[in-house]
């Protein structure tokens, strides 16, 4: 057994790091911040470090350039977040001097100051105070009062002064975990939602992944962090993809710092995941020879870079998300990079220049909520969660995807089973395999229903099942009630003399495209209105094919209203069409049909049965489906994929949990809020007593559309997307909308003093919300 031979120093750059050096250069990003570059003196460190003792006696901000720049290309260094190594027995101190007198004449490079429970408060507001290249704080449990620090919790070496002064100037605190758990550990979890919650305007940077060596406990504990919006992440010595894809996973590319870890970046080799913890491999702790290893090492920090890069190519991220995770957030979070925060509102500026009506979806306007206020796009969604092209962070307690939402933004099981389908493939010459089991579980969830056609969006699964029951009827007109899309059968009932959609849904829908030919073929009438439903059954039954309409909106028809409609459509040979775009899964599990025990014909599902993926359903008898054989009805985008895959993923993940009780729940809570702040404040406020899943109120107020605009506009401000309506998924937990009725309070407080003092018009930062349909140019 021979041993291989290696550089005699770590410190050195052999051939085999030039070649994974140049690999990774072809897909790095123009410039880097490298944000855990540590400098020191070996004086200030106590004795024992290798590493430290094999290299200079000072490792300066010209070493660290000299050093990595031969890893990733020293033009491309142009920015770093410096810190002391930090020791034991050292001189923490001095090591800060030392980094401090390098960082000032560095305008490019930024500070962090090593602080414990042993430093002086004092001492250190005074630096911060007078050097504004200070951007935050490095603790470390080395600094704990204990001799065996490595299962410190966090409280026994950040003492909560630094947290207070970082709250107070906007700081960044770089946390090393210690504890066999690291993020996966339950009191480090607790530690740092609850200092986090109290202390927001701090920036916890949580180091080398969470320390993730050991990649199972990022992978389990990240998640608890869910919805902390003051934490980053650095990849600084990770040489695994797995914790460094978790974090991706779960808080996206905005939240990820590559750092470099500097001087461990020139140590040899990396560290693994091994059994139930980690362990470094590197030339100076393993005997490194041909029996056990097939190949040369290369420096930690190209293991790490190449570790960030493959975790990155697993989500599918760009070159825009590389440039954020090796420059922008870094120069983000220390001040290097201000960014105009007008991103969003200028690209709907350009957007309704360019597009007819600003956006693809009326409800999805600006216009509709602040006018030059509300977010029009989205750069991240999870849960229930928002980052708009600024960065903006906002929890959506308004319309969440109008609807489409149910499980929340990117749910991570219907997300998984899509992936799986893209990769595999989610379009060819063939059809998907997911499109007959899909029909099979409908069907099975619904017995009374034996076929089922897809298409891929809720609007045009109306119009082929409007298609469907006049084929199989050989009749032409339609009797509906509510809101069913914007196809040309259901806008037909506005060729008339007056404007038959008033009062469902969305007034001032003109029917301007639509044949005039299509006049008398639509009627409208009105939810529990049987005189209404029997005069157009009187004058129209013999050409009537359908009855389209919502089983239920907002509350429960009727006693007998919907069996009444089902009898009465049969009577006269029309098909009873339920649309469950809206309503369908919110109730139960299916359709809310069930849950009112009147079945069908025809449903239609759209929206929740796929979880924001493109999907939608038709269900009916075998008898009233006939037409579906004879009519031409195709599309080749219906037969792909992603649409039944992701079906099938959410109806799944509704089986096994009881999103509709959740729903509720979290909905009687916000219709409370509304009710009990509006008392407090002696609002003009009127609450639904509809379902809660879709809870919603009301101004009663001559001004009501100026007091909805000024409501959602002080929303924004404390990073809600809220709107008099909110839309409740399984990602509304009740911490988010505990905060959310929090904001409400705050709110309406300040709506009460608008009142009062007469200037509510004077308060708007924009115009009015529409309330309708409307021409924006």
């Amino acid at each position: 057994m021979s041993t291989i031979t290696l550089p005699a120093n770590q410190w050195s750059f052999a051939a085999e790091d030039q070649t994974v050096a140049r690999a990774l250069a072809a897909r790095l990003p123009e410039q880097l911040f490298d944000a855990h570059a540590h400098l020191y003196e070996q004086e200030h460190i106590a004795p024992g470090q290798a590493l430290i003792q094999s290299g200079p006696a000072a490792a300066g901000a010209d070493v660290w350039r000299r050093c990595l720049g031969q890893q990733v290309g020293e033009p491309r260094l142009g920015h770093a977040l410096c810190l002391p190594f930090p020791s034991r027995h050292g001189d923490p101190a001095a090591a800060n001097r030392f980094v401090l007198n390098e960082v000032r004449p560095r305008k490019h490079l930024r500070a962090l100051v090593l602080a414990g429970p042993a430093t002086p408060r004092a001492e250190i507001e005074r630096l911060l105070d007078a050097d504004p290249q200070i951007v935050g704080f490095k603790v470390y449990h080395l600094l704990a009062r204990q001799e065996d620090t490595f299962q410190c919790p966090p409280s026994d070496y950040i003492p909560d002064w630094i947290w207070q002064a970082a709250d107070a100037r906007g700081l960044l605190i770089l946390l090393h975990l210690v504890r066999d758990g690291a993020l996966a550990d339950r009191e480090n979890q607790q530690y740092i939602r609850r200092y986090c919650e109290r202390y927001p305007r701090a920036r916890l940077v949580l180091a080398h992944a969470a320390r993730g060596f050991h990649a199972p406990n990022t992978a389990r504990g990240v998640a608890s962090l869910r919805g902390v919006t003051n934490v980053w992440f650095d990849t600084a010595a990770v040489c695994e993809a797995d914790p460094i894809a978790a974090i991706l996973d779960e808080f996206g590319p905005r939240r990820v710092l590559w750092g470099s870890d500097f001087p461990v970046s020139q140590q040899r080799g990396r560290c693994v995941t091994l059994g139930t913890g980690f362990a470094w491999i590197t030339t100076d702790q393993v005997e490194w020879n041909e029996r056990a290893f097939f190949g040369r090492p290369v420096l930690v920090g190209l293991e790490s870079t190449r570790a960030v890069l493959d975790a990155v190519d697993r989500l599918g991220l760009d070159a825009a998300d590389l440039r954020d995770i090796f420059h922008d957030n870094a120069a983000r979070l220390t001040g290097l990079l201000v960014e105009s925060g007008t991103l969003t509102q200028d690209l709907y500026r350009t957007a309704k220049t360019r597009i007819p009506g600003g956006t693809q979806l009326l409800s999805k306007r600006p216009e509709m909520a602040a006018p030059n206020q509300w977010p029009a796009y989205f750069r991240e969604a999870r849960g229930c969660e928002v980052w708009d092209l600024d960065g903006r962070h906002y929890f959506d307690c308004s319309m969440h995807g109008i609807g489409a939402t149910l499980l929340g933004f990117r749910d991570p099981d219907v997300t998984r089973a899509v992936q799986r389908r893209v990769a595999l493939g989610n379009l060819c010459t063939l059809n998907p395999p997911e499109e007959v089991e899909l029909a099979e579980r409908l069907c099975a969830i619904h017995p009374w229903a034996e076929q089922a056609r897809f298409t891929r969006t809720g609007g045009e699964a109306m119009a082929v099942a409007v298609r469907i029951a006049r084929a199989t009827t050989d009749r032409s007109a339609v009797a509906f009630c509510g809101y069913h899309g914007w196809h040309d059968w259901y806008l037909a009932a506005n060729l008339g003399e007056t404007d038959a959609l008033n009062g469902h849904l969305l007034p001032g829908l003109e029917p301007l495209g639509v044949p005039r030919e299509l006049r008398g073929t639509s009627f409208a009438f009105a939810y529990n209105d049987r005189q209404q439903f029997d005069r157009i059954l009187d004058q129209q039954g013999q050409r009537l094919a359908a009855v389209v309409m919502e089983p239920c909106r907002g509350r429960d028809p009727e006693p007998g209203f919907l069996q009444y409609v089902r009898d009465r459509a049969h009577e006269v040979g029309a098909v009873l069409i339920f649309d469950e775009i809206t309503i369908g899964w919110r109730l139960c599990l299916g359709g809310a049909h069930l849950r009112l025990g009147v079945a069908p014909d025809i449903a239609v599902f759209g929206k929740t049965i796929s979880n924001g993926h493109p999907l939608g359903a038709i269900i009916g008898t075998g008898q009233a489906m006939q037409g579906a054989q004879g009519s031409f009805i195709s599309s080749s985008y219906w037969t792909d994929g992603v649409g039944p895959a992701a079906g099938l993923a959410t109806i799944g993940k509704l089986s096994r949990i009881d999103v509709p009780a959740h729903c509720a729940q979290i909905g009687e809570r916000m219709k409370a809020a509304w009710r009990d702040h509006a008392e407090t404040h002696q609002l003009p406020v009127r609450v639904d007593d509809g379902y809660p899943a879709l809870a919603r109120f009301a101004f009663e107020h001559p001004q009501a559309a100026e007091l909805k605009t000024f409501y959602i506009q002080c929303l924004l401000d404390r990073g809600f997307l809220g709107h008099t309506a909110i839309y409740v998924s399984w990602s509304h937990t009740p911490e988010i909308i505990g905060a959310y009725a929090d904001a409400v309070g705050e709110v309406f407080g300040e709506i009460a003093a608008a009142l009062r003092q007469g200037d509510l018009v004077a308060r708007l930062r924009g115009p009015v919300a529409h309330s309708g349909f409307k021409r924006l140019i």
